[in-house]
C-alpha cells in the first residue's frame, strides 16, 4: 500500500537533520494499491512532519490493519510488540476508542512504522492521568536504523504539544529485557522513572519524556 499526500512544505534545519515544524494546513492522504488501484478514503493527519527525510503521520483505522502487518518484526522483537492482529483486536475492543489514537509513521508515501498514543482514561494504571502514554511502536525490520525510530518520537511529540498543550509529559513501559528498545528510547530522551510493572511478559521500565525540555 501507499500513502500518497497533499500540500505538504518540506523544512530542515542548516544541517539537514530531520525537524518537526507546525504546518498551516493539516495534510490530506489518500491511500490506493501499489498496483494503481481505485483511491481508497481520505485521511487527516497530523500538522506536524519530520521534513528532511520526508517523514509525516497519517491516522489508521481499522481498514489499515492489512497494510500496518507488513511492518514485519524479527521474532525477539514481535514477543515484546505484540502481534498486529492483537494490537487491532484491542483497539476494536477499546471501551475508550476515541480516547486512543493509531498512526502510521510513513516516509516517501509507504508506512515504516506505527504507534498508538492513549490519553485520559484510557492510559494504563502505570501512568499520570493526565499524561499521554506510547503503545506497540514498532519500526520495520527492513527499515531499521535510519532514524525512523526517532523521527517517530518526534512526532508523536510534536502531535501532542500541537493537539494536547497541557501535556508535559509522554510515558511509556518496555520489558526490563528489552535492551535494544530501552536503548533507542533513552537516546531520544526519554527517562527511566525507576519504577517498575509487571507486564504480559515479565516486568516492564515504566519511562518518561518531559515534552517541555526536549522541545527547547
Amino acid at each position: 500500500m501507499k500513502w500518497v499526500r497533499s500540500d505538504v512544505a518540506l523544512v530542515e534545519d542548516e544541517s539537514g537533520s530531520a525537524l518537526t515544524v507546525p504546518q498551516k494546513e493539516a495534510m490530506l492522504m489518500v491511500s490506493q494499491s501499489n498496483a494503481g488501484g481505485a483511491v481508497g478514503r481520505l485521511f487527516r493527519a497530523t500538522k506536524y512532519q519530520a521534513g528532511a527525510k520526508d517523514i509525516w503521520l497519517c491516522a489508521v483505522t481499522s481498514s489499515d490493519q492489512s497494510a500496518i502487518a507488513e511492518l514485519v518484526l524479527d521474532l525477539e522483537q514481535e514477543q515484546f510488540a505484540g502481534s498486529v492482529e492483537e494490537v487491532f483486536n484491542e483497539l476494536q475492543n477499546s471501551h475508550y476508542p476515541q480516547l486512543e489514537h493509531p498512526f502510521a509513521v510513513v516516509a516517501r508515501g509507504f508506512a515504516v512504522g506505527f504507534f498508538i498514543l492513549r490519553e485520559k482514561q484510557a492510559v494504563p494504571a502505570w501512568a499520570h492521568a493526565d499524561v499521554v502514554t506510547l503503545h506497540s511502536f514498532r519500526v520495520c525490520r527492513d527499515h531499521q536504523n535510519k532514524g525512523y525510530g526517532r523521527a517517530g518520537i518526534e512526532l508523536a511529540a510534536g502531535w501532542i504539544r500541537q493537539n494536547r498543550p497541557s501535556v508535559t509529559q509522554l510515558m511509556l513501559a518496555v520489558n526490563t529485557q528489552n535492551v535494544l528498545a530501552k536503548t533507542i528510547y533513552f537516546k531520544c530522551g526519554f527517562d527511566d522513572t525507576g519504577t517498575t510493572h509487571s507486564g504480559p511478559i515479565g516486568d516492564q521500565n515504566i519511562l518518561t519524556y518531559d515534552l517541555v525540555r526536549q522541545n527547547r
